[in-house]
This record gives C-alpha cells, sequence and structure tokens, in this order.
C-alpha cells in the first residue's frame, strides 16, 4: 500500500526499471525455489522429523544465525534501516516536493527489499542470500547513484540561483540534508555489498570441510584473528 501511494504520488519519478526489477526479481526467486530445489522440502521435511521448528528471525537468519544476536549487527540493521526507510520516509513527506522525487525509487527498493527477504523465510538458502545481494546491488547503481548525483546537482543550482542567501531560508538545511543523506545511502550500500555482505556474510554458507572458513575478528569488518595461520598449524 505504501509503495502503491508512492508510485501515485511521484510515478513520473520512478523509472518503470524500478518497479519491473523487485517484481521480476521475486518472481526469478520463486520460480527458482519451486523449480530448482524443489520449494525447498528437502530442509524443511528434514527439520519436521527432527522437531527443529523454523526460525527465519533466529537460526535461520541471514549468515544462519551467527549475526541476529550480535550487538555490532543489531547497531548496523538498525542504522540501515533509519538512513534508508525511516528518514527518507519523513523527507518524502515533510520536504520539498523535488526532494521527495529524488528519495522515492530508492525507497521503493528498500520496501520491496524488505517485503523480499520476509517473504522467503521457508526458501533455499542460495535464495534466501540472493534476496539481499540482488536489491542492494540494484539500488547501488540505480536508484542510490542517481539519487546521489541529482543531490548534489540540485544542491549546486539552488545555490547559484542564490536561494540559500537568506538566513531565514529553511531551504539550505533540507537541501545539504538531502545531499548528505544521498552519499550516505550510497556509500552504505557499496560497504554492504561489496564489505559486508559478499566478503563477511557469504563464506558462512560454505561447507567448513570442503571449504575450510577463516575466522573473523569482528562481526561486521571482513578481518580474520590475528595468529590464525600458526594456530591452525
Amino acid at each position: 500500500m505504501l509503495v502503491q501511494f508512492l508510485v501515485s504520488r511521484y510515478g513520473s519519478a520512478v523509472k518503470t526499471a524500478d518497479l519491473a526489477f523487485p517484481i521480476g526479481f521475486l518472481a526469478y526467486i520463486n520460480v527458482a525455489n519451486f523449480i530448482c530445489f524443489n520449494s525447498n522440502k528437502l530442509q524443511l521435511t528434514q527439520r519436521e522429523n527432527n522437531n527443529i521448528p523454523l526460525d527465519p528471525m533466529g537460526k535461520e537468519s541471514l549468515g544462519r544465525g551467527q549475526f541476529i544476536t550480535e550487538s555490532p549487527f543489531l547497531i548496523y540493521f538498525g542504522v540501515s534501516k533509519i538512513i534508508s526507510l525511516l528518514i527518507p520516509l519523513v523527507m518524502i513527506f515533510a520536504g520539498p516536493r523535488d526532494i521527495a522525487v529524488m528519495a522515492t525509487p530508492s525507497l521503493i527498493l528498500v520496501i520491496a527489499q524488505f517485503v523480499g527477504e520476509q517473504s522467503t523465510g521457508t526458501f533455499h538458502d542460495v535464495l534466501r542470500f540472493l534476496v539481499p545481494i540482488g536489491f542492494v546491488s540494484y539500488r547501488l547503481f540505480c536508484p542510490d547513484t542517481t539519487w546521489a548525483l541529482d543531490a548534489w546537482s540540485l544542491w549546486l543550482q539552488k545555490e547559484q540561483a542564490g536561494e540559500f542567501s537568506s538566513s531565514s531560508n529553511y531551504g539550505y538545511y533540507w537541501y545539504t540534508f538531502n545531499l548528505v543523506l544521498a552519499w550516505i545511502n550510497l556509500a552504505f550500500a557499496a560497504w554492504n555489498l561489496f564489505g559486508f555482505l559478499l566478503l563477511r556474510v557469504l563464506p558462512v554458507y560454505f561447507d567448513k570441510e570442503d571449504t575450510p572458513r577463516v575466522e573473523m575478528a569482528y562481526t561486521l569488518l571482513p578481518l580474520p584473528k590475528k595468529n590464525q595461520d600458526k594456530k591452525q598449524v
């Protein structure tokens, strides 16, 4: 309903691809789970036979539950929702229209990612991990990059037009905050994809015997523990 409202209000700013991607990508995930992984029946049946309840927000969460109880991850998760969902939502309803237009495509993708993650709790691990990878990748290279560049161009236009000269004009704060937030979201998406998801979370899904996993010293940083090689020798 929220996405429908945003599209109806700022539909001119939303590209067809921004709407087609979440629909097509989630359709691909569902079809792949049904055809390639037999609806994940093997894992679900195994858990049912062993009386192990499915816990998508616990042991079956991102990284097989290794992050959900860690304070750094909870802070990281909370910050991501504040800068990518809560603050843009406030800006869209309370800020100038040209700022709302810029933030809307990225916000729609964040909402779609949340829906995708919540609706694939019983899917195979491969597909569940592909959901954040796919959405973050698209946001990074499409709406987030566009938002950051457009915010910078708009800020320069307003400054050159002399609209920031008046001390009573709160537009300066709105457009400056929009500029900062856009670049923060871009930088956060880049780190989330190339640092956290690919280097920190992905190795958790490898088999420990076939693919020995390096023990990391931090929850969010892909940095191995010191003297680890010496201990293994």
